[in-house]
């Protein structure tokens, strides 16, 4: 898979100042059929000291899915 575009969509803060969530939609390309794929996702990171030291990455299943079946069926 080769991402083409990762675009933050929207970003809250939350009362603790060291998270924050974000909303992003990543457009990719399937390597092995060619195949455009655009996928949201929410990302809940926590920042201390300038460095991210948790990063949760939560996308739609249903895509996932998807696109596993097709790379098993195009490998």
């Amino acid at each position: 898979m080769r991402i083409e575009d990762f675009e933050v969509t929207e970003l809250y803060q939350t009362q603790d100042p060291e998270v924050v969530i974000v909303e992003v939609r990543a457009k990719a390309t399937l390597t092995t059929t060619g195949r455009s794929i655009t996928a949201m996702s929410i990302q809940i990171l926590r920042i201390q000291g300038g460095h991210i030291v948790l990063f949760r990455d939560f996308a739609d299943p249903r895509i996932l899915e998807d696109v596993a079946g097709e790379l098993r069926l195009g490998g």
